[in-house]
């Protein structure tokens, strides 16, 4: 028999740590006295945040994008990772106008530090992109597993892995992923949560599924929760087609790196009026001149919505073709 768990962590909260319920340490604690494995997910490793309130459970999200907003400070201020919009930080929920709002930060480190103080003689393998880059480390991995107690994964433990004994399956915060800067983040959740239930419900007949969430009235969370594949895909097409994403319009971007800030942007900024000269007003051109770092490269870029982009980019076929510095990606 399949046992289904959901666990509002605003009632059943450990002294321990706010992101795990007392629901889930009994679990681990009966798990581990029958010999019995344990799995316990998050998305990535590091720390995703959102604000969430506390009496309706609205996440606050990018009026552009329907993307979670971060927290950003000096200057305090939410912030879009996916098209950098900026926001004051609010005093109250914009849907309900309650004054409870929550930071929400959470990460496997955080977990598996929990994890070693309750449980200091268990043996607890952290499975994420720090323990697994290349193929030693996937060796080892697997040599780590099979001794392991707990292993807390993130979704690289979904595929590619042959888990025995698994018992227990424990989502730490279903919400989290929502700040992943994409428009498809809420079916990637979907298609995540399903692999993984799924995948052990199959072998194990009466495996223990317990997922915690901030968020319980969240219609996204609840869709998730119940595999209601038919609300969840209605709702989601619907969002697409207000916000212009596919299958409803063509989706691209263009990005460009310069290990200068000030030629990145100029770049992107040059690019922009290029494309608007060639716009006669049926496309949606948004630039994101606000820089990210990574690997000592300044990212921008443009993103481009409406049909036909392809033909539309052929104004600027020499450019993509002799700038190796920039992309386009098509959605």
């Amino acid at each position: 028999m399949k046992n289904f768990y959901l666990v509002d962590l605003w009632i059943d909260k450990s002294k321990q740590n706010a992101y795990i319920s007392n629901t889930l340490l009994s679990k681990i604690e009966q798990n581990l006295k029958e010999k019995k494995k344990i799995i316990l997910y998050l998305n990535k490793r590091w720390a995703y945040d959102f604000v969430l309130c506390e009496d309706c459970h609205h996440i606050k999200k990018c009026l552009k994008c329907d993307i979670s907003l971060s927290v950003h400070k000096n200057p305090e201020r939410y912030v879009c990772h996916h098209c950098m919009y900026t926001e004051n930080i609010s005093l109250e929920c914009e849907k309900c106008h309650g004054t409870k709002l929550k930071h929400i930060w959470v990460g496997t480190q955080q977990i598996e530090k929990s994890l070693q103080i309750l449980f200091p003689k268990t043996r607890i393998f952290r499975m994420d992109s720090d323990s697994v880059r290349n193929i030693s480390g996937k060796k080892e991995a697997l040599s780590n597993i099979e001794t392991a107690e707990i292993i807390i994964g993130t979704k690289m433990i979904t595929t590619g892995f042959d888990l025995r004994n698994i018992w227990l399956i424990g989502i730490i915060l279903l919400e989290q992923e929502l700040q992943i800067p994409k428009y498809d983040t809420e079916e990637k959740i979907y298609q995540n949560i399903r692999q993984l239930i799924w995948r052990w419900w199959r072998l194990w007949e009466e495996s223990d599924i317990l997922i915690q969430t901030l968020a319980p009235k969240n219609g996204m969370i609840q869709n998730i929760v119940e595999l209601n594949y038919k609300d969840f895909f209605k709702k989601v097409l619907e969002e697409r087609k207000i916000f212009h994403y596919p299958p409803f319009v063509e989706l691209a971007t263009l990005r460009y790196k310069d290990k200068n800030k000030l030629a990145s942007i100029d770049y992107i900024n040059t690019l922009k009026n290029t494309l608007d000269a060639y716009n006669s007003g049926n496309f949606e051109i948004i630039k994101i001149d606000t820089p990210t770092k990574r690997d000592n490269q300044f990212f921008t870029k443009i993103i481009i919505k409406w049909e036909n982009i392809r033909n539309f980019l052929q104004n600027i076929k020499w450019e993509i073709l002799k700038n190796k510095d920039l992309a386009v990606i098509f959605e």
